[in-house]
């Protein structure tokens, strides 16, 4: 059988001869894939050969232009979490293809919660792209953006295939692997020889991998089931014109440097230096995603906190008046009990309605993973479109430090269990996979990686008794200032390095590739 391309190219020349040439006498010559085309060139979506870039700035996030090519730039050595590994000392890539939190040897599972990158498990075919972005978020990372994916795959000497030049029809799962009619997908890690230096397995087979901000066409990698193995597992082949099944992905992970930690109180591994705790932790500490803002879609979610009924929480019967229904009565102000979400949230999704703030219990929070003022103006628009504003800063210290001015919302000491930090599920991750030792050090989340975000209020005791819930953890809250950034960034986030200093009260993050989110305040009425 021809390879997919090769009929695609046959069809655009029968077409022609059928239809005679245009009006102008020509047809426009078309690529269909890299290989069409005159090196360094390269074939763009529209089917020309075109030079990758011509500067830096044409190129992704850690990425630079050499000879018209887009190539790595090393930051490194880096530091990558247990279950993925270093690639050209610029990102961190998953070991595996991606597979569901409950998949086994057997079953894919059902749980759609998180992305986990494992061995011997039913990799997680995914039905779009989004869903693939929205898992590899809810782990604190994100998909691969095509020029990572390529050099992944090729490995540090550039080869065809992550194993060489040369097709091997046993060493990845394709349509020769056992033999004719006996193709099927197999458990992650199952060819241990698909591989390549940088350590990945299986990114030639199996499954066919989703890249950042790409379609069912733009996938990469081929499958267990490609008829032409040889041709479609190629790292540089793209369908498309075509939409194969057999879809899953991998997640990648842009992480700390040496130099971060030099300039930031970081070490390379996210930890904070003691000499510098309360102070800027830098970028390198958190290790966010940077595709994009992680919306999902989702059903109704429950209404407004200041519309749907509740108790005042801390109504001090005195001067100044009552707060909105549902909001919690502070000293001089009121603030919702959850951090925001939007209306149609859920358990497992942020939701797409942006339409107002609400504040509700059980749902992921609205969060991005970059800040900057126009996400500022929108999270501004949610709250005044419930009735609402952002908190200041001096209402959010307020609300976190308490009368008693408190190093923590939840206290003096610190605890790694009483709100969503990196190390929260450590003993639950080594309960779960049988590990023993397990370590429950300040950043065992990073050893495990089984930190997630998690719905607003699902952890009781992360208050402080007021009615508010996880003002440290969970995502980060934004509060507008007068300095020059305009905004401050506080209270921590579920996948912060070092949390026992992030997660200070008096802690302000300066960097903005980091989970946003935000909750919304309100002047006390007069009595």
């Amino acid at each position: 059988m021809a390879p997919v391309s090769q009929i695609a190219k046959a069809v655009v020349l029968l077409g022609w001869l059928a239809l005679g040439p245009s009006a102008a006498g020509c047809l426009e010559q078309r690529c269909f894939e890299d290989l069409d085309c005159p090196a360094p060139r390269v074939c763009s979506p529209e089917g020309r050969c075109v030079y990758q870039c011509s500067l830096d700035g044409d190129c992704p996030e850690g990425f630079r232009c050499r000879g018209h090519v887009c190539e790595p730039k090393p930051i490194g050595p880096i530091t990558c979490p247990a279950d993925m590994v270093p690639v050209a000392d610029t990102f961190c890539a998953d070991t595996y293809e991606a597979s569901r939190p409950d998949a086994t040897q057997v079953s894919a599972g059902r749980d759609g919660s998180r992305a986990l990158s494992l061995p011997g498990v039913i990799p997680w075919q995914v039905s779009d792209n989004a869903t693939a972005e929205a898992a590899c978020q809810a782990s604190g990372k994100r998909l691969c953006s095509p020029d990572e994916w390529l050099v992944a795959c090729q490995g540090p000497d550039g080869t065809e295939y992550a194993y060489g030049d040369a097709y091997e029809p046993t060493t990845c799962n394709g349509i020769d692997a056992f033999g004719p009619g006996r193709f099927h997908l197999t458990p992650t890690g199952a060819f241990p020889d698909c591989t390549n230096e940088w350590g990945l397995y299986d990114i030639n087979g199996n499954l066919w991998e989703h890249t950042a901000g790409g379609s069912d066409r733009t996938i990469r990698g081929g499958a267990f089931n490609c008829g032409d193995s040889a041709s479609l597992h190629r790292c540089r082949y793209i369908p498309g014109a075509w939409t194969p099944s057999a879809r899953g992905f991998r997640c990648c992970m842009t992480p700390a440097s040496p130099e971060d930690g030099g300039e930031d109180g970081c070490d390379a591994d996210g930890s904070v230096d003691p000499a510098d705790a309360g102070q800027d932790g830098g970028e390198g500490g958190c290790l966010p995603t940077d595709e994009d803002d992680g919306e999902d879609g989702g059903e109704d979610g429950g209404e407004d906190g200041g519309e749907d009924g509740g108790e005042d929480g801390g109504e001090d019967g005195g001067a100044p008046g009552p707060c909105p229904v549902g909001m919690v009565a502070l000293p001089g102000f009121c603030m919702d009990p959850y951090e925001a979400s939007r209306p149609d949230a859920t358990a497992v999704s942020q939701g797409v309605d942006s339409s107002r703030a609400v504040s509700q219990p059980g749902v992921l929070p609205w969060h991005v993973s970059s800040m900057n003022l126009a996400v500022l103006g929108e999270f501004q628009a949610a709250c005044q479109a419930a009735g609402k504003r952002l908190c200041t800063p001096e209402e959010f210290l307020s609300a976190c430090q308490g009368p008693e001015g408190r190093v923590y919302f939840f206290g003096d000491a610190w605890d790694r269990e009483i709100c969503n930090s990196v190390d929260t599920f450590c003993d639950d991750h080594c309960a779960a996979y049988g590990i023993d030792p397990c370590s429950l050090a300040e950043n065992c989340g990073y050893t495990y990686n089984c930190f997630h975000v998690m719905p607003t209020g699902v952890f009781p005791a992360c208050t402080d008794g007021s009615g508010l819930f996880d003002v440290n953890g969970n995502v980060w809250e934004i509060v507008p200032s007068a300095t020059a950034r305009g905004y401050e960034v506080r209270g921590g986030a579920f996948n912060c390095a070092s949390p026992s200093a992030r997660f200070a009260c008096t802690f302000n993050a300066l960097w903005d590739a980091l989970f946003a989110g935000f909750r919304c305040c309100a002047d006390r009425s007069d009595p």
